[in-house]
C-alpha cells in the first residue's frame, strides 16, 4: 500500500496520536533530501502530504462533518495559497536580514513596513475566507479554526527546534531583526504565522 494511502487509511489516528512523530517524519525527511533535484522534486509531494494532514487536523479541532469537510478543504486550500504569497516578500527579506551582519536602521525600517504591508493584506484574506466559511459553519467552527492554525504551526516549530537541537539560531551572526523592531511589534506576532511557509523556509 502507498504512502498516500496508508496516510488517508490512518488520519484519524494520526491527530489523535501521532502528530509530533508525524511532523518529524516529515521535517526529517525535507532536511535530508540527497540533492537539490530531489528536494525539489520530493518537497512538493511533501508539502502536499503536509497540507493533507493539516486540513485533517483543523477539521478535527473544528469537529466538521464530512459534508463541511468537503467544502471546507478547496476553500482552505485557496486560502493557504493566498496568504503565502501575501507573505512571500517579507519572509524572503526577513531570510537575508538575518544573514546580514550590517544591516542597517533602514533596512530594519523596510522590514517594519514589509510586515506592516503583509498584516494588512494577511488581515483582507481572512475577513474575506471568514466571511465565505460562515455561510456553511458556526462561529464556533470558525473560532476553532483559527485557533487550530496557531497550535499547529506551533507544534511545526517545536518538532523543528527538536529535531536541529537548537542550531536554529543566530549563532552570533548578527542581531535578531525582533532586537531593533519596536516593542509593539516584538509583542505582535505577524499575523502571517496562521499561514506558514514550508518547513524548510522556517
Amino acid at each position: 500500500m502507498s504512502y498516500i494511502l496508508w496516510h488517508e487509511d490512518n488520519a484519524a489516528k494520526l491527530n489523535q496520536l501521532n502528530m509530533k512523530k508525524y511532523l518529524l517524519l516529515i521535517l526529517i525527511t525535507i532536511l535530508a533530501l540527497p540533492s537539490a533535484f530531489a528536494q525539489e522534486k520530493d518537497r512538493a509531494k511533501m508539502m502536499e502530504e503536509l497540507q493533507k494532514f493539516k486540513i485533517d487536523f483543523l477539521a478535527k479541532e473544528m469537529d466538521l462533518s464530512e459534508k463541511q469537510k468537503a467544502e471546507f478543504t478547496p476553500l482552505y486550500k485557496e486560502y493557504d495559497k493566498e496568504c503565502r504569497q501575501s507573505g512571500a516578500e517579507v519572509w524572503k527579506f526577513e531570510r537575508e536580514l538575518k544573514k546580514n551582519k550590517n544591516a542597517s536602521e533602514a533596512d530594519y525600517k523596510k522590514l517594519s513596513e514589509l510586515q506592516q504591508k503583509s498584516r494588512e493584506a494577511h488581515n483582507e484574506i481572512t475577513k474575506k475566507f471568514d466571511a465565505k466559511l460562515e455561510t456553511f459553519l458556526s462561529a464556533k467552527q470558525i473560532y476553532n479554526m483559527h485557533q487550530g492554525e496557531e497550535k499547529f504551526f506551533e507544534k511545526m516549530k517545536e518538532m523543528r527546534k527538536k529535531h536541529h537541537g537548537g542550531s536554529h539560531s543566530h549563532d552570533n551572526k548578527g542581531p535578531r531583526p525582533s532586537d531593533k523592531m519596536p516593542k509593539d511589534k516584538k509583542d505582535s506576532p505577524c499575523p502571517d504565522d496562521a499561514c506558514p511557509p514550508s518547513p524548510i523556509d522556517l
